[in-house]
C-alpha cells in the first residue's frame, strides 16, 4: 500500500493593499494640508476632495513617507516604488505605490529576490 502523506499547501499571506493605501493616503493628506496652511491657500474640508484635487507631489515627498509602511510588508520599502518626477494627485500616488508594492510582495512570496 502506498504511503499517501498530505503535503501542506503553501500560500502567501494576503497583500495588505487597503492598509497600505490608507496609511499613504492619510500621510499625504497631512502633507498637502500642512503645505496649503503654510501658504495660506484654501483647501477643501473633505479628505475625499483633497485626494483627487490636482496638487504637486514631488517624488521626494512620497519617498519620505515610505518608512510608515515597513511594519506591513516583509521587505524593505525603497524609493524604487515611487515614480520619478512625482504625482499630480494623492490618489495617483497611492495607486502607483501600492501597485508597485503588490508586485514586490508577489516576488517576495514566490521566492524571487526583490
Amino acid at each position: 500500500m502506498a504511503n499517501l502523506e498530505a503535503t501542506p499547501a503553501t500560500s502567501s499571506p494576503n497583500f495588505p493593499a487597503a492598509e497600505l493605501a490608507s496609511i499613504l493616503r492619510e500621510h499625504l493628506i497631512k502633507v498637502v494640508r500642512a503645505r496649503f496652511r503654510r501658504k495660506g491657500l484654501p483647501l477643501p474640508t473633505s479628505d475625499d476632495e483633497v485626494v483627487v484635487m490636482v496638487v504637486e507631489l514631488d517624488s521626494m515627498t512620497v519617498v519620505e513617507l515610505l518608512s510608515n509602511l515597513d511594519d506591513l510588508v516583509p521587505f524593505k520599502v525603497t524609493e524604487s516604488v515611487v515614480k520619478a518626477g512625482g504625482y499630480d494627485t494623492i490618489s495617483a500616488a497611492v495607486e502607483h505605490v501600492v501597485g508597485r508594492l503588490a508586485a514586490k510582495w508577489a516576488k517576495h512570496h514566490s521566492g524571487v529576490t526583490v
